[in-house]
This record gives structure tokens, C-alpha cells and sequence, in this order.
């Protein structure tokens, strides 16, 4: 499978194309620059930036086009990835024809754009002015000089009765008839449920009328239904980070080894290397959780580590 093909297609129908471990690539335009001789117009050039979100656009595409599944297109793509890093640690080159090479400078992705990359921005769609179709289109048509317009003298229309809709008056005492008896059974129900409490008897005595509201208070507690309170508190490792490289991810751990926290580091396979926090709260709470640390990590994808 072609990788780099389907790259160089991508970034030029998109403008961007993102390839995990190795970067963005962006197509950026060049000002138009006087050389001290002629005027030069504007050219455009492919440029590697470390930002770019995570996505798998790029797979879906080569799936689409090589007819094979999501699964396989986003394999081939990191064996190209990793390959092209480790080339790119031995001091190789990795070329995308048409396009430029990717080259390693000072432990840096970098992209040369080709010197003969020529890239032309497809043109705005234009719209047709048909205002003067419009108006021909609102003109009447003319009627020949020989022809005479017939008028026919309309006929008058029949003098409409006023008539009752029985069926409407007919489904309006129904309805009536429905909701005073719906309002009949409920108060009924209401006026004579087994489970209305009687209001309490007007007692002389304050010893008695005391008594009574304590046995009443007892009774209550008695039928009382208790539920059970979720107080187990789990502890979880959340990813707070990701990183390509063992030394960003070391270098992150160490920053916030100085401001006192304590994070792991796990490696997850070549180009994924993982900054973990240990966190102890109720499951129920693991969403507000990671609300909490996306706003203290500033990293989005935080979620629960399973080995």
C-alpha cells in the first residue's frame, strides 16, 4: 500500500494532513516578495508543525480508496510512521514524491517542500445573474392582435346555509361528559384512600396530646424505607498525557514531579508513551473527576487506564 501517496492526496485536497509520530503537515502560502530585480508572484510551500488533533481522517480516507477496512489502513499507517522515525534517527530521508521529504534536524521533525511543487487553490464557484431571465419570465405573454380575449361571466355561486356540525357538539359533550367524571372518581379516590392520614384529635390534656404525636412519629419510622448510600471509594490511574518521544514524556514528569505531584510513566508502545495520576473517589464520580483534571493538565482525551 502506498502510504505516502495517499498523504500527498490528502494534503492537497484538505491542506493539511495529520500523521501520528511524526506531525502536521500544513500547506502554507507564501507573500508575494521582491528579489531586488523582479517582482515574484505567490508560491506555496508544505511546512511540519507539532500541533494538529488526533483523528483518524487520514485512515478513512486510504480505507475509502484501497477498499480494505479502517483497522488495516490505521496499522499501515503507523508501521509507516515508525519506520519513517527510525530512518529518520539514522539520518535518513523519507520522500513523498511531488511533494518533499521529511528530514530530522536537531532531534526535529522538519518537511523540505520540492522545488518543483506547484500547488493552484481551486477557484470560487461563480452565480449566474439571471435577474434578466426573471423579468422576462415575469412579463405576461403577449395576446395576438388577432385573437379577441373571450370573457365568460363567472357563474354565481350557490347561497350557502349556515348548518349545525352536530358530530363537533356530539365530541364536545363527550369530552365534558370524560372530564367530569375523571374529576368525580379522583375525588372520590382522594376522599376515601386507606393510606390518608386522619388529622389528629384535639386532646385537653397536653400529657396525652404529646403521647399521641410520639406514637404517631414512631409509627412513621417504623414503615420508613432506608436506601443505601454509595461510600466506596476506588482508585483509578487517569492518562494526563501522551507523548511520542520518552524524553517529553520524562521531561513533563519531572515539571510536575517539582510542583509536588506525583504522576507515573508507562510505556504504551514506540510512539506512545503515557503520563498517569492516581486518583481515589466514588465511581459515580469519575466524570466530575475528569472535568477537573482536563482543566488542570489542560489534555482532553483524559480517560480511566486499563492494563
Amino acid at each position: 500500500m502506498e502510504i505516502t501517496k495517499y498523504i500527498g492526496l490528502y494534503l492537497l485536497k484538505n491542506h493539511f494532513c495529520y500523521i501520528h509520530g511524526l506531525g502536521n503537515l500544513e500547506l502554507q502560502k507564501r507573500p508575494v516578495i521582491h528579489d531586488g530585480k523582479s517582482l515574484l508572484g505567490a508560491s506555496w510551500e508544505v511546512v511540519v508543525t507539532q500541533g494538529g488533533s488526533i483523528d483518524d481522517n487520514l485512515a478513512n480516507f486510504i480505507a475509502t480508496n484501497e477498499q480494505v477496512s479502517i483497522a488495516k489502513a490505521s496499522n499501515d499507517l503507523r508501521d509507516y510512521s515508525i519506520q519513517t522515525r527510525k530512518d529518520l534517527a539514522a539520518g535518513k530521508t523519507s520522500t513523498i514524491d511531488g511533494i518533499g521529504t521529511f528530514i530530522e534536524e536537531n532531534g526535529r521533525v522538519k518537511f523540505i517542500t520540492d522545488e518543483h511543487f506547484n500547488f493552484t487553490p481551486g477557484g470560487l464557484p461563480t452565480i449566474k445573474n439571471s435577474r434578466q431571465l426573471d423579468e422576462q419570465m415575469a412579463k405576461p405573454a403577449k395576446v395576438a392582435k388577432t385573437q379577441q380575449p373571450i370573457t365568460v361571466a363567472p357563474e354565481p355561486e350557490p347561497t350557502k346555509r349556515k348548518t349545525v356540525n352536530w358530530s363537533r357538539v356530539i365530541l364536545v359533550g363527550i369530552v365534558f361528559i370524560i372530564l367530569a367524571v375523571s374529576i368525580f372518581v379522583i375525588s372520590y379516590y382522594i376522599g376515601h384512600s386507606p393510606h390518608r392520614v386522619a388529622p389528629a384529635p384535639v386532646i385537653d390534656s397536653p400529657q396525652k396530646n404529646n403521647a399521641l404525636v410520639d406514637s404517631a412519629h414512631k409509627k412513621i419510622d417504623s414503615n420508613a424505607v432506608t436506601y443505601p448510600i454509595d461510600t466506596n471509594v476506588n482508585t483509578y490511574k487517569m492518562i494526563i498525557g501522551d507523548y511520542p518521544t520518552m524524553s517529553k514524556a520524562e521531561s513533563e514528569r519531572r515539571r510536575l514531579k517539582a510542583k509536588g505531584e506525583s504522576v507515573d510513566l508507562i510505556v504504551k508502545d514506540s510512539v506512545n508513551y503515557l503520563l498517569l495520576a492516581t486518583v481515589n473517589c466514588k465511581a459515580i464520580d469519575t466524570n466530575v473527576v475528569k472535568d477537573t483534571l482536563v482543566h488542570k493538565y489542560n489534555y482532553k482525551d483524559i480517560i480511566i487506564y486499563k492494563q
